[in-house]
């Protein structure tokens, strides 16, 4: 064999053992471990491979790690500290303490007091009347409650055309100049016109015959108010001399009590205690604003009526004196509100008729007992109509709203609501007297006049 071909055989083996030593280096140190020891071990390529895809896995999952920028610690903070979400937290933390006020405020308070309200109407096991019931000292000349004279009724039979009209007036007090200059204002016709008026006629005031001449001579309807009430009272005592008084009040009503003739106390006492006018026939469609037209039953009073309460069941003391009723109990006073169960009697009587004009719900609510008015054409249902309606329970199931208008606050002064309107406007005191003026239509004006101050 030649020298020149051995040669080269040697120098080509060096040259490929040199290439397998480079690759062999060139690998990771695991794989140049002998094939016995990975099959000892178990670190098979396999198992190398799944080995450290795990590996890799695992460290995706680790979110609280806080060396890796993408864990939920260190997005979490970088949200935090952003400018974008501190002004969205302080928005919604803003909305949410403006609800708060809302409905601490404005929300909760108007429910609180309708469910007040709604609680001195539900059937209780005394009843809605507490104490008051029934009144124990009733005179028994008192007219409880009388109808206006049909012929007297605008847009009634008699007034076919509608021109009638019904003056209502508030508290006299025996201002008869004040009387005579509102009766001008309004433009009072003799002829066609009622007048009204929702008691306290006489005590106070300068001319307290006048007024009672003047109001006789007019035929007017009058209430009985808590100042003829205790007229009466002392005309029926044997002892009603000055010098058996036991009061400065007292002997003021004795010495009013010299000046009036037997007719003046015969009026008096024909004065009922309220006055009921039935609904217009010719009046305009109701609504529940404050100026709707006064389609409804009227019950004239002279200080206030218990809502929900049969009228001949209504203490005679509080409807001649009421000024303020609990709202849970019903339970009236002659005194003004102090608390925040008592109210002005007229806030719970508007919120019960405007609940009942609206026709929301009753239920629960002692409505079994009559404490409406019915109108003629509610009786006139043929047999079929009653039996269907007495069926489905609908025969008096609903008690209708009526207006009630009355006197006797002064410092309440006018009035004017949707249910009720309040007349008295402290004339005697140097305030005004005023009128309601009701046309057949049901439409209403109010009048009023200064007057002068006799208390002074």
């Amino acid at each position: 064999m030649p020298s020149g071909t051995g040669t080269g055989d040697e120098e080509e083996s060096l040259s490929a053992y040199k290439a397998r030593l480079h690759q062999q280096h060139s690998r990771p140190l695991i794989e140049q471990v002998s094939n016995q020891w990975k099959e000892k071990e178990g670190f098979s390529d396999q198992h190398q491979e799944k080995s450290l895809y795990l590996e890799d896995d695992t460290g995706e999952l680790g979110f609280c790690d806080l060396e890796d920028e993408g864990s939920c610690p260190n997005v979490s903070r970088d949200i935090v500290s952003s400018r974008r979400f501190r002004r969205m937290f302080a928005i919604a933390l803003l909305a949410a303490l403006l609800l708060y006020y809302a409905w601490k405020h404005f929300v909760a308070p108007p429910l609180e007091e309708d469910w007040a309200y709604k609680e001195g109407f539900v059937a209780q096991e005394n009843g809605t009347y507490g104490i008051a019931k029934g009144g124990s000292d009733i005179d028994p000349d008192l007219v409880r409650l009388r109808d206006l004279d049909k012929g007297l009724l605008p847009g009634g039979e008699a007034d076919p055309e509608g021109k009638r009209r019904l003056v209502f007036v508030g508290d006299v007090h025996g201002c008869k100049k004040e009387l005579v200059k509102l009766l001008e204002e309004v433009g009072f016709e003799e002829k066609s016109d009622h007048l009204v008026l929702v008691g306290d006629t006489i005590s106070k005031g300068p001319d307290n015959v006048g007024v009672l001449d003047e109001l006789m001579r007019l035929k007017a309807t009058s209430v009985r108010g808590n100042h003829e009430d205790r007229i009466l009272q002392v005309a029926k005592s044997a002892h009603n001399t000055l010098s058996s008084t036991s009061s400065k009040g007292r002997a003021k009503d004795v010495a009013l009590l010299k000046q009036l003739k037997p007719h003046h106390i015969e009026y008096l006492r024909s004065m009922p205690l309220m006055l009921h006018i039935p609904t217009l026939p010719q009046a305009s469609k109701p609504t529940h604003k404050k100026d709707s037209p006064i389609s409804e039953h009227i019950l004239v009073v002279h200080a206030g009526v218990v809502p929900g309460v049969p009228f001949f069941k209504q203490d005679p003391y509080y409807i001649m004196n009421m000024r303020s009723i609990n709202r849970r109990t019903h339970v009236p006073s002659a005194l003004r509100a102090s608390s925040k169960n008592e109210k002005p009697w007229f806030d719970v009587w508007n919120w019960y008729n405007d609940r009942i004009f609206r026709k929301q719900s009753l239920k629960h609510f002692n409505t079994a007992l009559q404490t409406s008015f019915q109108d003629d054409e509610d009786n006139d249902d043929n047999v079929w109509t009653s039996l269907w309606k007495n069926f489905w329970g609908e025969r008096h199931a609903r008690p209708k709203p009526q207006v009630v208008i009355y006197g006797h606050d002064s410092k309440e002064g006018l009035q004017i609501k949707r249910w009720s309107k309040g007349l008295d406007s402290a004339c005697v005191s140097g305030g005004k007297l005023t009128a309601l003026v009701l046309d057949a239509k049901g439409m209403w004006e109010v009048k009023s006049v200064g007057c002068k101050n006799y208390r002074g």
